[in-house]
């Protein structure tokens, strides 16, 4: 329960970085508050811990997604709804207090609206100094790299003998999942056919080292990898 519950807030995250720039992506030259996301997560602790903010029940799952817009050197919250829960009220009035330290900057060519994630259970006492949300992900990788990856799959491919394929650029799709195996393989080609696809799925499949999955809060995740290739 507790790994579906964190693959939902995963791709909630997602679903903000499409609909809205993400605060603690914005460049540094873009970034409208004075020191950047790294300074506004710590002036955020800081508001919950003075002003002695209760804590939520410190669950995983809860989150607050804001969606933020800067008028007049002012945050401001715009989301259309808000629920009545200790998440969205502990943001709200921390925020509030973030405010009155006056460092949002709208002039020109700074970021004016964007999206914070809010997870309560980063701050107060387990506060970690440097913290942004984004470090709590990271991509799926294959040890040594993608060229190491790509280069046992050449190997792999030698013993294949794929006809008319020297040269020819393919795509390929696959999954990575909680262990790091590789499946789900598909090959994307207008060149070769199906049993010449095949042949690189079996050379990937050959493939004994493992992935490092994909991890949100250090809890692995299924995710998709794409690879362009050229045999």
């Amino acid at each position: 329960m507790m790994k579906k519950l964190i693959k939902i807030i995963f791709f909630l995250s997602i679903s903000v970085f499409v609909k809205a720039q993400t605060f603690d992506l914005l460049p540094e030259d873009t970034n409208p508050y004075e020191g950047g996301s790294v300074q506004f997560y710590k002036d955020l602790n800081d508001v919950l811990v003075k002003n002695n903010f209760k804590p939520c029940s410190n669950r995983p799952s809860e989150m607050f997604l804001a969606d933020i817009e800067i008028v007049n050197g002012d945050g401001k919250i715009v989301n259309k709804k808000f629920n009545d829960d200790c998440v969205t009220k502990l943001f709200l009035n921390a925020f509030q207090e973030v405010n009155k330290l006056k460092k949002w900057n709208d002039s020109s060519g700074k970021q004016r609206k964007f999206s914070i994630i809010f997870y309560p259970i980063d701050y107060f006492s387990i506060f970690k100094e440097g913290y942004t949300t984004e470090g709590l992900k990271k991509e799926a990788h294959f040890p040594g790299g993608i060229e190491e990856f790509k280069k046992q799959l050449g190997n792999n491919l030698k013993n294949q003998k794929i006809k008319n394929a020297v040269g020819l650029k393919v795509m390929i799709r696959f999954k990575v999942n909680q262990e790091g195996i590789i499946n789900n393989i598909h090959v994307e080609s207008g060149e070769l056919d199906s049993s010449e696809k095949e042949k690189i799925v079996r050379a990937i499949e050959k493939i004994d080292k493992k992935w490092n999955p994909e991890t949100f809060r250090e809890q692995p995740l299924i995710s998709t990898y794409q690879l362009s290739l050229s045999l």
